[in-house]
């Protein structure tokens, strides 16, 4: 499959909104409680139009526009076996593609409490981007760029690619052909800087999102399209138990937040 143009890097600029600002927006949002009550966009609304997306990208795409799953809010997908993120508006257009580097381990489940743990402890077996939908939203890393929350309570973000790691040539990932080279991140997902900082920020400051990140070892039916009712009641008590408010954050949130800009 053909990649997607990739931007040339630049350095992100500096954050402006706290972590702890997104806690209300993501307690607020969960799926439809019903395809019925769901408002639905125009059936060609959900279009690729000419970019090259796989089968499944294309799927969930359209499932999410024609049930309402992303409640008028834009969003993104994150094709872990294609390497490439999909940003797209409320409305399902396409507003731009990138190569991504994801979590070196094969796998959709995050270990159990691998947010509260130093990077130094974790495995190459841990390194995993987990599958699922999460509310995303914009936060400020310790060193005052800026990340897109997507799951909290594992410490996993999206944000401009890493640099500070020679060794791991991540710009030179990025830029290859193949998605054959993109797994290295400890879970986070690296895009290139010029891609975050002129399509995820726009899009994500004036309001939360949804962050789409595709499976690789179970299929998108069995993640995506379940029963509603029992998706909205999952996706809530998991925001909220990963996202407390300002007044409840222990001190291991400067480790999330610190993790954000060193994965």
């Amino acid at each position: 499959m053909r990649r997607s143009a990739r931007p040339e890097p630049a350095r992100p600029a500096p954050g402006r909104h706290g972590a702890g600002l997104l806690c209300a927006a993501w307690l607020a949002l969960a799926p439809p409680a019903s395809a019925a009550d769901a408002p639905v966009a125009p059936p060609d609304a959900a279009t690729f139009a000419t970019q090259a997306a796989s089968s499944d990208a294309r799927q969930v795409a359209a499932w999410v526009i024609d049930q309402g799953d992303n409640q008028g809010l834009p969003f993104v997908i994150v094709d872990k076996a294609g390497g490439e993120v999909f940003v797209i508006d409320a409305r399902g257009k396409l507003l731009g593609a990138a190569p991504a580097l994801l979590g070196l381990a094969r796998g959709d489940d995050s270990p159990p409490g691998i947010g509260d743990r130093k990077l130094a402890t974790i495995t190459p077996a841990e390194r995993i981007t987990p599958a699922g939908r999460f509310v995303a939203g914009l936060g400020d890393n310790l060193g005052g760029g800026e990340v897109l929350w997507v799951d909290y309570g594992a410490a996993i973000s999206l944000h401009a690619v890493i640099t500070t790691k020679p060794a791991e040539h991540r710009l030179a990932r990025l830029a290859t052909p193949s998605p054959s080279d993109n797994r290295i991140s400890y879970g986070c997902i690296n895009v290139p800087a010029a891609f975050f900082n002129t399509v995820v920020r726009p899009t994500f400051k004036a309001s939360a999102g949804i962050v789409y990140v595709l499976p690789e070892t179970r299929s998108i039916q069995s993640v995506f399209f379940t029963a509603p009712a029992a998706a909205a009641a999952t996706t809530a008590s998991a925001q909220k138990a990963a996202s407390p408010g300002p007044g409840d954050r222990p001190s291991i949130d400067a480790n999330r937040i610190a993790r954000a800009g060193a994965d």
